[in-house]
């Protein structure tokens, strides 16, 4: 039927009707219409209040695109989290300074970042400094994905790399509970109201990821002995070792006191005369030690009656030389038994120059259990210079001993290797510092340790397997070492010559697989921070 015999049809039944009948049916009709309206209303609310909800809860700004670089796509969320990890970097140096470690850094967390400089010329604010490492950051995660792609590295966690990635998230749960927060609460409170968990974790796994491709390059990174015979002859002032004796005579006119027991500071005459006599004492040791006489016991003679004996022989090495006679002691020209006088501000340096060398002992792979012997003693009050408390007694000590004796016979007792040696220290080290690595200690340097681990451990005669028990009497850490010789290693100034290198090599890589990669803001930007 058409439409318009359609039409004709009703309004030919509607001419049938009487007037009631009509009046009826239009009211009808009318209120058909009405309800049809209001329900069109109520969806419409419905659909504002849902998009509201949906919008406070960052539905949409947790998926829109902030920043783009070369065909990755980043969220708000993910801006912020290598925004704050550069914010976290910065207050570490912050609270290192407060500790009275300065020139680290200027930046101020009390302070917005945005109303406070990263220079002096006040170019860059830390605003700006912290979005432009995110942004870099951002920049070398694209090109990273893409060059591991291109390698056919595998974009999967290691064993290892999954170890990490869930130890870094209990970790992250704990403090969440710890400072009072919910998992997800704890993130944003750190990284920003645009982060989740699902962006946090996504993070972390990607970021553990390219830790892993990048290691897996820089493992392919190997160096020649000229490599090292150019690093050193370029380094030879920073490398080398120093053998001296100092001793310093303090130049600082003492206080005194005045009638009524306040502190009266020298004056400016004083000052000046007490660093005219250091200096003629400084001048006076120095002629008798060239006339024959022993440095350790002249310096005592003339050091101020409330003075400590300063005198020491020492060694070094040149990168740790005071910046005072450092250069002095770094002259090729320098032989044994040269000596001079050094001012500084407060007295003078007597130094003598006694060698120089290239150490070439070796650093050496180490693994332990430490075994603490059990505390149970109460401090005795008629002993001042002794805290008891703190100190085991025999029997605690005979105890832990025993225990060690009993975990190297488990060890013996199984295949011997290296891994079973870190699993079972893993399992019953006291060590915190090394027992979730295995006990593992690498590129140990000899007087890193304390004295019976030390000793232990430069035996030159240990080979690979090595086993031994080691009592440690140092303050909190009383007990006994099961010792495991891994392998001897290269000596401190190669390991550092080849750090340098590798240093050196990747940031070239890094270079060369992010040129032509850029980031750039999207309209999502506008939700950061």
């Amino acid at each position: 039927m058409s439409a318009s015999r359609e039409k004709k049809q009703r309004q030919s039944a509607g001419q049938n009707l009487t007037q009631k009948e009509l009046k009826e049916a239009k009211e009808a009709q009318a209120a058909k219409r009405k309800s049809i309206l209001y329900w069109v209303i109520g969806v419409v609310v419905v659909i504002l209040v849902a998009a509201l909800l949906i919008w406070n809860s960052n539905f949409f700004q947790n998926r829109a695109t902030a920043v783009t670089v070369n065909g990755h796509n980043f969220t708000a969320g993910e801006v912020e989290y290598y925004y704050n990890s550069a914010y976290q970097q910065e207050y570490q140096l912050y609270y290192y300074s407060t500790m009275g470690i300065t020139g680290l850094t200027n930046f101020n967390p009390a302070t917005d970042p945005k109303d406070q400089y990263v220079d002096e010329e006040q170019t860059q604010t830390y605003y700006d400094y912290f979005m432009e490492s995110a942004l870099d950051a951002l920049t070398q995660v694209a090109a990273l994905t893409d060059a591991a792609e291109k390698d056919g590295f595998s974009l999967e966690l290691s064993e290892s790399g999954k170890e990490t990635y869930d130890s870094t998230i209990s970790s992250m749960k704990d403090n969440a509970t710890t400072s009072g927060y919910s998992y997800a609460s704890y993130l944003q409170a750190i990284y920003g109201s645009h982060m989740t968990t699902g962006i946090y974790e996504s993070c972390l796994k990607r970021a553990i990821m390219l830790t892993e491709y990048q290691q897996a390059h820089q493992d392919t990174l190997t160096y020649t002995d000229e490599d090292y015979t150019t690093y050193y002859d370029e380094n030879k002032d920073s490398i080398d070792t120093f053998s001296y004796e100092v001793a310093f005579l303090s130049g600082s006119a003492p206080s005194t006191t005045d009638e009524d027991g306040n502190t009266v500071e020298a004056t400016e005459e004083e000052k000046t005369a007490a660093m005219e006599a250091a200096k003629a004492n400084a001048d006076k040791l120095m002629a008798d030690v060239e006339a024959g006489g022993d440095f350790a016991e002249l310096a005592d003679t003339y050091v101020q009656e409330d003075s400590a004996n300063t005198f020491r022989s020492t060694e070094t090495t040149g990168s740790s030389l005071s910046t005072t006679y450092g250069d002095w002691l770094k002259d090729a020209a320098r032989a044994e038994g040269d000596i001079n006088v050094f001012e500084s501000t407060s007295g003078y340096y007597v130094v003598r120059f006694l060698d120089r060398y290239l150490d070439e002992t070796p650093t050496a792979d180490i693994r332990h259990i430490l075994v603490k012997a059990e505390l149970t003693q109460e401090d005795d009050p008629a002993t001042e210079d002794v805290d008891e408390s703190t100190i085991p007694t025999d029997e605690a000590m005979e105890a832990a001993k025993a225990e060690a004796e009993s975990l190297l016979a488990q060890w013996e007792a199984g295949d011997k290797t290296a891994e079973s040696f870190g699993e079972l220290a893993k399992a019953n080290s006291d060590d915190s510092g090394s027992a979730s690595n295995g006990g593992l200690y690498t590129q140990v340097e000899e007087g890193q340790m304390v004295d019976t681990f030390n000793d232990w451990i430069f035996d030159s005669e240990h080979t690979e397997g090595d086993t031994g028990l080691v009592e440690n009497t140092n303050s909190g850490m009383y007990g006994w070492h099961v010792m495991y010789f891994q392998a001897w290693n290269d000596p401190s100034w190669k390991i550092n010559a080849k750090s340098s290198f590798q240093n050196d090599d990747m940031t070239s890589w890094i270079e060369s697989i992010t040129e032509g990669y850029e980031a750039v803001k999207a309209d999502g930007f506008k939700y950061v921070g």
